[in-house]
C-alpha cells in the first residue's frame, strides 16, 4: 500500500522548514503604530526539538505583548526578571514539559526559544508592539524590518550576544511574508509609496473617518525589509496624556514638535567617509554611488568636503577639505564612479578616528576665514557591524557630529541611529531602487541648519515631571524633537520647546503644544515606562533595581526582563530525552554582498535615478563648463565629457587599466635591471590620501624608458602607477578645455626634462636645486618642451611654474586641493 505524505514547506535543497512564515498587521494614527508580527513554527521531525530563532523589530519598538497557540491550545505567559526566567525555562524543558522564552538581546534583536516541541505540532507566536514615528521634512517612514543582515566582527565579545542568540543565515531557505497596514485619519490623504515591495491599496470610508489598507500586489519573503513612505504630510506639535495603568493618578506624556530652524550662514564643511566593505557588494554599493553622486552635485560654490572610503583599511582622495569648485566636484565625480566594495571588513572605529582627524588645521583656518564652521561628517554605510559600542563610544570622544545615510535592502537602523544621535548628529535611509536625491536634499537641510547649543522643555508653571527623557543633542529644521515625561498628577497647559544658539544671549521658541486630554491608552503608557526603563538601564547599569521593577510591573520584556511561558505536559506526552537543538536559520537579504539584486516595483512618486539624467536636475554646475553625466544604466559611474577644444578620448580612454604598480615594477628583475624597487618611498607612494609615483619615480621612469614607450593618455599614465590626484590635476585643473592628448604631452616631457630629473635625484636636497631651476624658468632658459600647437603655450607655462615647487617624494599641494599652482604663486 502506497504511503502518502502531507505538504511540507521545504528548503531549495529538499530540507524541513521550520518556520513556515510571518504575517504582520498594522494601523498608523498621527505618529503612533501599532502592530502584530505573527510567526508560524513548525516541528517537522519525528522528535521533540527545541526550536531557536533570532529576529529584528523596529528601532525604539516597545513590545506590549505575546501571545502563543501550540496546536490548538491558546496559552499565555509573564515576563520576569531574566534569570528567574532563564531557570524556569531551562527546568521546565529538563522535565519534559513545553516552554517559550523570549528575550530582548544587547543589540536589539529578540530570540524566541521553543523548547519541546512534539513531533507534527505547530506553534504560532503572536507579538504586539507600538513605536512613535517621527516627522521628517514633511514626512514619514514606516520601516518593518524582517531579516538581519551577516555583520561583521565577533558577535558575542563585540556585541555581547550569546551563542545561542548568534544568527545564521541559509542561501537556500525561502520564508513567505504577509502583510496588511491601516493608514487612518489625514495620513490615508497622503502620497504613499513602497521602494522595497510593489502595493495594492483602497480608500475605505469618507472623511475623518477615512482609512487607506495597504497590502503586498504580490508573495513577499523575509528577505527585505519592508519600508513606506508617506510624503506631502502637514505636521504640527502635539502633547497626549495617558492615565497610568500600575499607579493611581499618574500620568505619562508624549510631545512631539516640529520646529523650525534658519539655515546657518557659515559655508557647509563636511567629511564624507563611505563603506566600501565587503557587505555592501551589488545593490548597496550601486545605490551608494548614486547617493554620493547626488551628494557632490548637491555642494555649493565655496563649502567644502572631503571624500574617504573605508573596509579593513582606510583611503582618503584628499589630504584636506576641498573647496568646492567645478574642478573638484569632477573629481569627486570621478572618485565615485569607481567606488567598489572591495575593501574587506567594516572596520568602522579606526575609519572615524582616521576621517575625523583628517585636516584639522583646515578646518581651524576656515573657522578663522569666514566665522565658525564646524565640520561634521556624513557616513554612508549598511552599519553591519557588530562593534557598535566601541564605534559610539569613539564618535563621541572626537567630538563631531555624525550623519549617516544608511543604504540597504536590510540596513543596521538601530546602530545607525544610535551612531548619529549619540553624537547630535541625524540619520536618513535609502533603499535599492529608491530615488537618493530626496534623501540628500533632506540631510543637506540638516547639515546646513542652525546650530543649538541647548534645548529644554518648558512645562506650564506649576507643573514638574517626576522623570523627562533626555532631549536630543541638536535640532533640525522639519524634523520632529521627541520627549516622553511622567508626571504625579494630571498636567495642564502648554509645553513649550525652547533653544538656544551657540553665542546668542535669549532663548528661542522652537515650538509649542496644548496638553490634550487624558486618555486611557495603556500603550502610550507603557511605551513612556519603556523609556524611563531605557535610560535607567543606561544610566545606572544592568543591575538597575529600579528599572528590574518598571519592567516586572508593567510586564515590558527588557534586557533586564524576558518573557516566560510554560506549559506541563501530560506524563504520556513527555519525551523519554532532552530535545534536539535546532536553530532556525535566517534568510540572506535581498543583494547582500553581490547575491542577485532587487526585483523592483516602484510606486511613482518613488521613481529612482532616470538614465541619462542632465545634470541640471541636481543643480549641478557641471554644464557650465561643458561637461554632464551619462549614465549607460542607474548604476554607472559618471563619464566626465568635454566641449571646446578637448581631443576625443578614442579608445584608450575607454580601455583604462586599474594597475596601481609602474610597468618598471611589474618587469621581471632582467627586463628592468636598475629599476628602483617600489618599497622605496622615493620613487613610490602609498599613503591613505596618494598611492602611486612620486615625482621621482615618475622622472626616473620617462629616463628609463624610449619616447616611444611614453604615456600618451590619463590611461597610459594611470597603467605606469600616476596616481588619481594627479591624474585630475592634469584633467580637470591644467587642462582648461584642451584636448587630453596635448596635455598628457606637455605634461610628460616637462616631468622628462634632464633639469628636473637631476634636481630631484639631487643629494644635496631637492629644494636648493629647484629653486634654482624656477630661477632659469624665469629667465626663460629651462623646459623647452616642443610643441607645435599654440595652444601647447599657456600649458606649458604653468607646468614651468608647476615642476618649480615639486619635491623628490611629494606632488605639489596644488595637486591634492585641485587649484593652479600659478595663480597661487602669482
Amino acid at each position: 500500500m502506497m504511503k502518502q505524505q502531507s505538504a511540507r514547506l521545504e528548503t531549495r535543497a529538499g530540507e524541513a522548514l521550520t518556520l513556515k512564515g510571518a504575517r504582520f498587521e498594522g494601523s498608523l494614527r498621527s505618529t503612533l503604530f501599532e502592530a502584530s508580527l505573527e510567526q508560524r513554527f513548525a516541528n517537522p521531525f519525528d522528535r521533540h526539538v527545541e526550536l531557536i530563532y533570532t529576529f529584528p523589530l523596529p528601532w525604539a519598538a516597545v513590545l506590549l505583548g505575546v501571545d502563543v497557540l501550540i496546536g490548538d491550545r491558546r496559552l499565555s505567559g509573564a515576563v520576569v526578571e531574566r534569570k528567574q526566567a532563564e531557570q524556569g525555562y531551562e527546568d521546565a524543558i529538563a522535565e519534559g514539559n513545553t516552554a517559550i522564552l523570549l528575550e530582548q538581546n544587547l543589540d536589539g534583536s529578540y530570540t524566541v526559544n521553543l523548547g519541546n516541541l512534539a513531533p507534527g505540532e505547530t506553534c504560532v507566536l503572536r507579538l504586539r508592539y507600538a513605536q512613535v514615528l517621527q516627522f521628517e521634512q514633511q514626512g514619514l517612514r514606516l520601516v518593518v524590518p524582517t531579516v538581519i543582515a551577516p555583520r561583521y566582527g565577533d558577535p558575542v565579545a563585540d556585541a555581547g550576544l550569546k551563542p545561542h542568540q548568534v544568527v545564521e543565515h541559509d542561501l537556500m531557505v525561502a520564508y513567505p511574508f504577509e502583510l496588511s497596514l491601516r493608514i487612518e485619519g489625514a495620513l490615508a490623504r497622503a502620497r504613499i509609496g513602497s521602494p522595497s515591495h510593489p502595493l495594492s491599496m483602497r480608500l475605505k470610508g469618507e472623511g475623518e473617518t477615512s482609512a487607506m489598507v495597504v497590502s503586498l500586489a504580490r508573495d513577499g519573503q523575509l528577505d527585505r525589509d519592508f519600508i513606506l513612505v508617506l510624503d506631502e504630510v502637514v505636521q504640527d506639535s502635539l502633547a497626549l496624556c495617558a492615565q497610568d495603568t500600575v499607579q493611581p493618578g499618574a500620568v505619562s506624556v508624549l510631545t512631539s514638535f516640529c520646529p523650525r530652524v534658519p539655515a546657518a550662514e557659515h559655508p557647509l564643511a563636511v567629511k564624507i567617509l563611505v563603506d566600501c566593505s565587503g557587505s555592501m557588494q551589488g545593490d548597496s554599493i550601486a545605490t551608494a554611488r548614486r547617493a554620493l553622486q547626488a551628494i557632490v552635485a548637491g555642494l555649493r560654490e565655496g563649502e567644502r568636503f572631503s571624500l574617504s572610503r573605508f573596509g579593513n583599511t582606510v583611503e582618503h582622495r584628499s589630504r584636506a577639505l576641498w573647496r568646492t569648485s567645478a574642478a573638484t566636484r569632477l573629481a569627486g565625480q570621478r572618485w565615485t564612479a569607481g567606488l567598489q566594495a572591495d575593501l574587506g571588513g567594516t572596520e568602522m572605529e579606526k575609519a572615524l578616528d582616521s576621517t575625523l582627524a583628517l585636516a584639522g588645521d583646515a578646518a581651524v583656518s576656515l573657522g578663522a576665514e569666514e566665522g565658525a564652521a564646524p565640520v561634521d561628517l556624513l557616513l554612508i554605510t549598511d552599519g553591519q557591524i557588530h562593534a557598535i559600542e566601541r564605534t559610539v563610544a569613539k564618535a563621541r570622544a572626537l567630538g563631531h557630529r555624525v550623519f549617516v545615510v544608511g543604504i540597504g535592502s536590510a540596513s543596521a537602523e538601530g546602530v545607525l541611529r544610535r551612531l548619529a544621535e549619540e553624537t547630535a548628529g541625524a540619520c536618513d535611509f535609502v533603499a535599492p531602487g529608491e530615488a537618493v536625491q530626496s534623501a540628500v536634499l533632506r540631510m543637506f537641510a540638516r547639515l546646513r541648519s542652525q546650530r543649538m547649543a541647548s534645548l529644554e522643555l518648558a512645562w506650564p508653571a506649576g507643573v514638574k515631571p517626576v522623570w523627562m527623557s533626555a532631549l536630543p543633542g541638536s535640532v533640525f529644521d522639519g524634523d520632529a524633537v521627541t520627549a516622553w515625561a511622567r508626571f504625579a498628577q494630571v498636567p495642564d497647559g502648554t509645553v513649550r520647546l525652547v533653544g538656544r544658539r551657540a553665542h546668542a544671549m535669549a532663548p528661542e521658541l522652537l515650538g509649542e503644544a496644548s496638553l490634550t486630554a487624558v486618555e486611557h491608552d495603556s500603550a502610550l503608557n507603557r511605551m513612556a515606562v519603556a523609556a524611563q526603563i531605557e535610560t535607567l538601564f543606561a544610566g545606572e547599569g544592568a543591575h538597575s533595581r529600579q528599572a528590574l521593577e518598571l519592567a516586572v510591573a508593567y510586564q515590558l520584556v527588557s534586557p533586564l526582563t524576558h518573557f516566560l511561558l510554560v506549559e506541563t505536559r501530560a506524563e504520556a506526552g513527555k519525551p523519554a530525552d532532552m530535545p534536539d537543538l535546532v536553530k532556525v536559520p535566517s534568510m540572506l537579504p535581498a543583494g547582500f554582498g553581490g547575491l542577485g539584486s532587487l526585483d523592483f516595483c516602484i510606486d511613482p512618486c518613488m521613481a529612482p535615478l532616470t538614465v541619462n539624467e542632465a545634470p541640471e536636475h541636481y543643480g549641478s554646475p557641471a554644464a557650465a563648463s561643458g561637461a554632464y553625466l551619462d549614465f549607460d544604466d542607474p548604476f554607472d559611474a559618471p563619464v566626465v565629457l568635454r566641449s571646446g577644444r578637448r581631443a576625443d578620448r578614442g579608445d584608450t580612454a575607454n580601455k583604462a587599466g586599474t594597475y596601481d604598480i609602474p610597468a618598471f615594477l611589474r618587469r621581471s628583475a632582467n627586463q628592468d635591471a636598475g629599476q628602483p624597487p617600489r618599497d622605496d618611498p622615493r620613487y613610490w607612494c602609498a599613503e591613505p590620501h596618494y598611492t602611486g609615483l612620486t615625482p621621482l619615480g615618475l622622472t626616473q621612469w620617462l629616463r628609463s624608458h624610449p619616447q616611444a614607450e611614453w604615456p600618451q593618455g590619463h590611461a597610459e599614465l594611470r597603467r605606469i602607477g600616476v596616481g588619481a590626484a594627479v591624474l585630475d590635476w592634469l584633467e580637470f585643473v591644467l587642462a582648461e578645455g584642451e584636448g587630453e592628448a596635448l596635455v598628457v604631452a606637455c605634461f610628460v616631457q616637462a616631468m622628462a626634462q634632464r633639469d628636473v630629473h637631476e634636481a630631484l635625484l639631487s643629494d644635496t636636497g631637492t629644494l636648493g636645486r629647484l629653486e634654482a631651476l624656477a630661477q632659469r624658468v624665469a629667465a626663460g632658459a629651462a623646459l623647452k618642451v616642443i610643441q607645435a600647437d599654440p595652444a601647447a603655450e599657456p600649458i606649458n607655462a604653468r607646468l614651468q611654474v608647476f615642476v618649480a615647487v615639486l619635491r623628490a617624494q611629494s606632488w605639489p599641494d596644488c595637486v591634492f586641493e585641485l587649484r593652479d599652482e600659478v595663480t597661487v604663486l602669482g
